[in-house]
């Protein structure tokens, strides 16, 4: 008896998260459609939806007028039934958020921070500034559910550390654990193109792609590689250290000791100059600006002819400050693709420009999103 009632109560608890999940997916919807798209009956549905409007995570939004019989009440999953926090970490700049339960961005703050600095040091600095953010946010949003970490270091699953962030002379830090203790919530952390991929999936141009790569190109490239709609990780968690391909074993030097790695001649290593300040010379008719990106577009071509040709993606998204570069890096990435990779490969992978807007916005958005999943799972 005692097992029986046990597993009721599981059961309840799985069938609460799976319409939770499914409104939040699907915000507003009927009865009817979550009945449909959980496979529960409409009494269980009924049910659950009444305990959950109870707690605060669903409120109704009003109905749907149908061609034939009475108005469908539409009910939603509660956005500012909680909040989350996001950080991203980059080299000499870390990027602060808070969002709601749709990864809204409620506040957000930019630190920085010079080499000199104590890692330990800087951490501290990062909680302290975002519970500040957190706690602006409370009259806006309930309580914290969670904080998500993308990185542009690598990532040890087994132990949280921050492998390396050469340029800024980080090594094995465990920045994971302070929060955990900071912020007693809990701490989701992934490389930031894994965590782009995520935020492309679920709110930009990959919500129905199920095989992409997402390549974030700015100083430096990583990729966030998606296969059969599940991330690729890799044994160790460092899966899409892509940037250290070798494309020239000629090349210029990179900064970790080997020649002709594709972050060195395809990221705005390769200009010593930022995407953005290039494209503006651009645009203004610079020849030596053209120049470069157009050199960069084509090493990117060649990077991704190798990618495309060993995964077979249906997309390969840029993000990260490359954006700012536009036609003068897009247009002869492509042809290089076309001229390189296989045929009936190239044919089936669409190449385009994050639909995510901002530059750090896609990793928030994906950090943000890691840990509502989590809380709904």
């Amino acid at each position: 008896m005692k097992t029986t009632v046990i597993n009721q109560a599981l059961m309840k608890e799985k069938n609460q998260r799976l319409v939770a999940y499914t409104l939040w997916r699907n915000s507003p919807i009927s009865r009817t459609g979550l009945a449909k798209k959980t496979g529960l009956n409409k009494a269980t549905i009924t049910n659950i939806i009444a305990d959950l409007t109870e707690g605060g995570m669903v409120k109704c939004c009003g109905s749907l007028q149908g061609n034939v019989g009475r108005a469908q009440n539409l009910i939603m999953f509660n956005e500012e039934y909680g909040m989350c926090g996001s950080i991203i970490i980059r080299p000499n700049t870390i990027f602060l958020a808070v969002g709601n339960l749709r990864a809204k961005i409620l506040w957000s703050q930019e630190l920085h921070f010079s080499v000199s600095e104590l890692p330990t040091e800087v951490i501290k600095r990062t909680a302290e500034c975002l519970d500040g953010g957190i706690k602006s946010c409370k009259s806006k949003s309930g309580r914290l559910i969670g904080i998500g970490v993308g990185t542009a270091s690598l990532l040890r699953h087994d132990d949280d550390m921050l492998y390396a962030i050469h340029s800024i002379d980080w090594h094995n830090i465990s920045v994971l654990d302070y929060l955990r203790h900071y912020f007693n919530v809990p701490i989701l952390a992934d490389t930031v193109s894994n965590c782009s991929a995520i935020g492309e999936r679920y709110f930009g141009i990959a919500e129905d792609v199920s095989d992409m790569i997402y390549l974030s190109v700015g100083y430096g490239i990583g990729a966030g590689i998606v296969v059969n709609g599940k991330q690729c990780r890799g044994s160790e968690g460092f899966a899409g250290d892509v940037g250290h391909m070798v494309i020239d074993p000629n090349g210029p030097q990179c900064p970790c000791g080997k020649k002709g790695c594709w972050e060195v001649m395809a990221s705005s290593i390769a200009a010593e100059e930022s995407f953005k300040s290039l494209a503006e010379k651009a645009e203004s008719g610079d020849p030596a600006a053209i120049s470069m990106l157009n050199k960069i577009g084509c090493n990117l071509g060649i990077g991704i002819s190798n990618l495309i040709n060993v995964l077979n993606p249906q997309l390969v998204v840029l993000g990260g400050e490359v954006v700012h570069a536009g036609k003068w890096v897009m247009n002869p990435c492509r042809s290089t693709v076309q001229e390189r990779a296989w045929p009936w490969v190239v044919e089936h992978t669409r190449i385009d420009f994050s639909g995510v807007t901002g530059e750090y916005a896609a990793s928030v958005v994906g950090t943000m999103t890691k840990v509502i999943e989590y809380f709904l799972d």
